[in-house]
């Protein structure tokens, strides 16, 4: 129970990170409206650690940790932004860092499942 615990919280407090540094401009991948967006690959992260800290549910704990501060990242983008984009794309903006978040998970959880069973043979 306590590793689910620190798996979610850490899931959350890593995507709030990674959030935030996007939202304030502190972390630059590439120029607004311009190619592809690839500051989205940070939120590989949070899904990774937050899978790696977690025992028994690798892919549900980051989930979990992405889903429960998508508000506080919601009501970051409105407070933040001196633009002001539509909620359509706020919301598409979030579902897309939690598909991303959730993408590090599998990935976690993808490595350790190939690792249980290298040891196993």
């Amino acid at each position: 129970m306590k590793r689910l615990r620190v798996g979610t919280i850490s899931s959350a407090v890593l995507f709030l990170v990674v959030f935030a540094s996007q939202e304030s401009g502190f972390i630059v991948l590439n120029e607004r409206h311009q190619g592809a967006a690839l500051g989205f690959l940070l939120y590989l992260l949070p899904g990774i650690v937050g899978g790696l800290l977690s025992r028994g549910s690798k892919i549900t704990c980051p989930l979990l940790g992405a889903l429960l501060v998508s508000p506080l990242c919601l009501l970051l983008f409105n407070v933040s932004n001196q633009l002001h984009y539509s909620l359509w794309y706020q919301v598409t903006y979030l579902l897309s860092a939690i598909f991303w978040c959730a993408c590090g998970a599998l990935v976690c959880f993808f490595a350790s499942e190939i690792f249980k069973r290298h040891t196993l043979l």
